[in-house]
């Protein structure tokens, strides 16, 4: 394979579809021109249409029709806008394509950071972001544990994994009792 399709593999294994919200957004516009045409050609259903819109005078009527079509409307338009990505890493090489999840990121580096700074894996955590994994570590009590050694062990784990994000730290000054 070659690196055009591993891109598009990848990209399409790290964004979420948007084929719902479009098939939604058609369905509807269909519909409404549809419904458009038909009383343009024919009277009587426009009469009739014109006595259901006199149906929904009744403000409590008119109100909720209202929410559900804004309620409707903002989904679509938020799901439209929002970012679409899937909480995944993809990286490739020369002959391998690899899809990696940001959770074993995280326990990959929150394992190095334990085993680096001596700390109980349970008072480690990480949590991968899109461009940086931010680290926070519990000390136990009366044991200090030292920023830079914690930045240096996640970037080791980052740079060995070939996965290029930036490391932000941050050491609770409370200790934990061990």
């Amino acid at each position: 394979m070659n690196e055009q399709v591993y891109r598009r593999v990848l990209r399409r294994e790290t964004h979420r579809p948007r084929t719902v919200a479009a098939i939604i957004v058609a369905v509807a516009l269909i519909a409404l021109a549809a419904a458009g045409a038909w009383l343009a050609v024919d009277r009587a259903a426009r009469r009739g249409a014109v006595a259901g819109i006199d149906a929904l005078s009744d403000p409590r009527i008119a109100t909720a029709v209202g929410i559900v079509a804004g309620a409707l409307a903002l989904a679509l338009i938020l799901h439209a806008l929002l970012p679409g990505r899937i909480r995944r890493r993809a990286l490739s090489r020369d002959r391998l394509a690899l899809l990696i999840d940001d959770r074993v990121v995280a326990n990959g580096v929150a394992d190095a950071v334990a085993r680096a700074c001596d700390v109980p894996r349970t008072r480690v955590s990480a949590l991968v972001e899109r461009r940086r994994v931010t680290v926070r570590v519990t000390p136990t009590s009366g044991v200090p544990t030292d920023e830079a050694m914690v930045r240096t062990a996640a970037e080791a784990a980052l740079a060995n994994a070939r996965i290029p994000l930036d490391v932000a730290v941050r050491v609770n000054e409370k200790g934990a009792i061990a």
